[in-house]
């Protein structure tokens, strides 16, 4: 029996099968690892056989069925430390054509994701690097199984990627850089409205003083003085 990960909810968002099953048009799917069953009855209302699979299914049933593919894509959602990667790489190299790794919550794509790669490639599965799949979970990748080729044949696709990803990459540092500028423009801006603020609460404490002093004025004995002085001067009101 082999050992278990601990139950963490898988990652996966309601789109997910959707969007996997536009991908990958033909065949049964695979699930196992994470929330395996939620996962499938997505690709149930999607309409698509799937699936889910514990751990303790896979060893059982791969080892019966021996090493005919019984699926054309299996999903595999990784933990984030290795529990028997090399077996679970063996079994599911022997009963699918695709596997799609697919990261749990906690899971270190930039660590893990190479040592999954390195242990599927010892089976035959190297990374499709044209199977796109950042958009559904930047950590996630496709591998496939590979027939023997020339290194020009290899190089082609992933020169492809890089120039795809270094356009990408151009676009947000063009992006980014605007933003930026955007930034910059709206914190001046703020600072020149935060600098009015402050006269206008200024004022408004002037203001506030002379009104004070105004009122003391009034009340003030000098100014009843004055207007008792002042009253045998004034012109009679008609």
């Amino acid at each position: 029996m082999w050992t278990v990960p601990p139950a963490v909810h898988s990652s996966f968002n309601s789109d997910f099968a959707r969007e996997i099953t536009r991908r990958f048009e033909h065949g049964r799917f695979l699930i196992i690892g994470g929330n395996a069953d939620k996962l499938k009855s997505q690709f149930t209302a999607a309409e698509r056989e799937a699936e889910a699979w514990t751990y303790d299914d896979l060893a059982s049933k791969v080892s019966r069925g021996g090493d005919k593919a019984a699926f054309e894509t299996a999903i595999w959602l990784y933990p984030s430390a290795q529990h028997d990667d090399g077996t679970v790489a063996d079994a599911l190299s022997r009963c699918a054509n695709a596997i799609i790794l697919v990261p749990r919550p906690g899971a270190d794509p930039a660590t893990r994701r190479p040592q999954l790669v390195e242990c599927f490639g010892r089976f035959g599965f190297v990374p499709d690097y044209e199977c796109d799949l950042i958009d559904l979970d930047p950590g996630a990748v496709c591998l496939r199984r590979q027939p023997s080729k020339e290194p020009d044949e290899l190089v082609a696709p992933v020169e492809r990627t890089l120039a795809r990803l270094n356009s990408q990459l151009g676009s947000l540092r063009r992006t980014l850089e605007i933003r930026g500028s955007e930034l910059e423009g709206a914190q001046r801006h703020i600072a020149a409205l935060e600098e009015k603020l402050l006269k206008l609460k200024e004022y408004r404490r002037e203001l506030r003083t002379l009104k004070e002093q105004r009122q003391t004025l009034r009340k003030s004995a000098e100014r009843r003085i004055g207007q008792i002085l002042l009253a045998p001067y004034r012109l009679p009101e008609k």
